[in-house]
C-alpha cells in the first residue's frame, strides 16, 4: 500500500529585514529606529533595505534617500555592507544547520530544510522552529526569522510571509486551501504581477478560482508547463520543477555624483563588465550577447545589444562594450547596468586556434593573480579612474562567492 504523502515536509526560513536588521545588531543605537540601507550615502540613494519601524512611516525598498528622509525626518541612513552580510549569512546557517540540516539556501535571507519523516509531527515541527529562533539569537545575535511548515516548498514560503516580523505560521496539507483563500494571488511567490495579468485574462482572479481550474486550464493560463505544476504545489505535493539554467550575468550600479559623467559612467561601466566576466568564468560560461543600460538623469533609460561570438574574454568583451557607448545619449548619468546574455556552458576542449588558446590561458591566469592579489591587482587600463568603484552587491539569487576578489569601495 502506497503511504499517505506528508501532511508537513517543508521548514521555510525567511530574516526579517535583513540588512537593516544586521545594522541594527551591530549597531545597538539604531535599535528599535526607523533604519535605511543604501549603497550611495546621497539624497538620490535609492533604500535597498528598511527597518519594520522605518516602515511604520511608508518607507518602502527602492525609494530614494531623499523621499525616506522627507517621510519619516528621524530616520537613520546607513551605508550597505554587502560583506558583513554575506559573513552573517554563513553565521545563520551554521545556526540554523545545529538544530536542522539547511536542505537549500535560496537567497541571502532565505532558505529551507526538508524534515525526515520523525521531524513532520506537528509539535515536533514547532519545536524545531522554536529551536531555530533560539540558536539564530544566541549564536547569531538580536536578528528575528519568519518561519513557515508545510508539505511543500511553495506553500511554506507562502506561509512564512504571512505572520511578520517574527511569525511561525504551520499549513498542514489537510487544511488546504483553507487559510490561503484569503490570499490575494500576488501573495504567492512566482505570481508577479505580469503573472497576475496573464491569469485575470484566463478568469483567475481569487485563491479559490485557482484552485476550481483543471491542471490543463492551469497550463494554458500560465502558458506553459509551469501551471501543472502550479496545480501540484498549490494542493502540497512535492513535484520538482521543470529544469532550469542561468542566463545571465550581470551588475548594475547607481552613480555617486562625482561619476555622473559620460565619461566616468563608461569607465564604471567597464568596471561592471569586468566583474561580470569574472563570474562567468567562474560558473564555466560563455556569453553570446552583451547589454549596456543607462538611467540618465532627466529619467530618462536607454538601453543597446550586442552579439559576441561565443566568449568569456574581457578584452574583447570591452572592446563590443566601448562601441555601444558610442551611440548612447550624452547627459547626466545615474545608474549604469551590464550584462552578459544567452549565456551557454563553456568547450571544456581547448580552443582550435593559437590565439584563442592563449588569450583563455591569459584570462584564466588574470582570475588566478587576482584571486591570490585581492581585486584589481591586474586589470585593464581602460578603467584606472573607476576600479575602485561598484563594490560587490548581494544579487537576488545566491550570495555572493567571497573567494571572488571584489573592491569594498572604502575609498569612496
Amino acid at each position: 500500500m502506497q503511504a499517505a504523502p506528508p501532511e508537513l515536509e517543508v521548514l521555510f526560513i525567511d530574516m526579517n529585514a535583513y540588512f537593516a536588521s544586521v545594522e541594527q545588531m551591530d549597531h545597538p543605537e539604531h535599535r528599535g529606529r526607523p533604519l535605511a540601507v543604501t549603497p550611495v550615502l546621497a539624497p538620490t540613494g535609492c533604500c535597498i533595505a528598511c527597518s519594520y519601524e522605518a516602515r511604520a512611516f511608508g518607507v518602502k525598498t527602492g525609494c530614494c534617500v531623499r523621499d525616506a528622509k522627507r517621510a519619516c525626518k528621524d530616520i537613520a541612513i546607513v551605508r550597505a555592507r554587502p560583506d558583513r552580510y554575506v559573513r552573517v549569512h554563513h553565521q545563520i546557517l551554521d545556526a540554523i544547520d545545529s538544530v536542522v540540516p539547511v536542505t537549500q539556501v535560496d537567497s541571502i535571507d532565505e532558505c529551507w530544510t526538508r524534515l525526515l519523516s520523525n521531524e513532520r509531527p506537528l509539535e515536533i515541527a514547532r519545536g524545531l522552529a522554536l529551536g531555530v529562533k533560539a540558536a539564530i539569537r544566541e549564536r547569531v545575535g538580536p536578528l528575528t526569522c519568519s518561519i513557515g511548515i508545510a508539505p511543500n516548498r511553495l506553500i511554506a514560503k507562502t506561509a512564512s510571509d504571512m505572520r511578520k516580523p517574527d511569525g511561525l505560521t504551520i499549513i498542514p496539507r489537510s487544511s488546504l486551501p483553507g487559510i490561503l483563500t484569503g490570499l490575494s494571488l500576488t501573495d504567492f511567490p512566482g505570481i508577479s504581477k505580469g503573472v497576475n495579468r496573464r491569469l485575470r485574462a484566463a478568469g483567475i482572479h481569487t485563491v479559490e478560482d485557482l484552485y476550481a481550474r483543471t491542471p490543463e486550464q492551469l497550463r494554458r493560463a500560465w502558458g506553459s508547463v509551469l501551471g501543472v505544476y502550479w496545480w501540484h504545489w498549490l494542493r502540497g505535493d512535492r513535484a520538482e520543477g521543470p529544469a532550469t539554467r542561468r542566463r545571465t550575468v550581470g551588475h548594475q550600479h547607481v552613480l555617486a555624483p562625482q561619476f555622473r559623467t559620460t565619461e566616468r559612467a563608461r569607465g564604471v561601466s567597464l568596471r561592471l563588465l569586468s566583474k561580470a566576466a569574472q563570474r562567468m568564468r567562474s560558473l564555466d560560461y560563455v556569453a553570446t550577447r552583451l547589454s549596456l543600460w543607462l538611467e540618465l538623469c532627466n529619467d530618462r533609460p536607454w538601453r543597446d545589444w550586442a552579439p559576441v561570438a561565443r566568449t568569456n574574454d574581457t578584452i574583447e568583451l570591452n572592446r563590443v562594450l566601448l562601441t555601444l557607448w558610442k551611440d548612447a545619449p550624452g547627459g547626466a548619468v545615474l545608474q549604469v547596468g551590464v550584462r552578459l546574455e544567452d549565456l551557454e556552458p563553456i568547450d571544456t576542449q581547448l580552443p582550435l586556434f593559437p590565439e584563442e588558446r592563449a588569450r583563455r590561458s591569459l584570462m584564466e591566469a588574470i582570475d588566478r593573480i587576482n584571486r591570490k592579489g585581492g581585486a584589481d591587482t591586474i586589470y585593464l587600463a581602460s578603467m584606472h579612474h573607476e576600479r575602485k568603484t561598484a563594490p560587490r552587491r548581494i544579487p537576488f539569487g545566491a550570495p555572493p562567492d567571497l573567494n571572488l576578489p571584489d573592491s569594498d569601495g572604502s575609498d569612496w
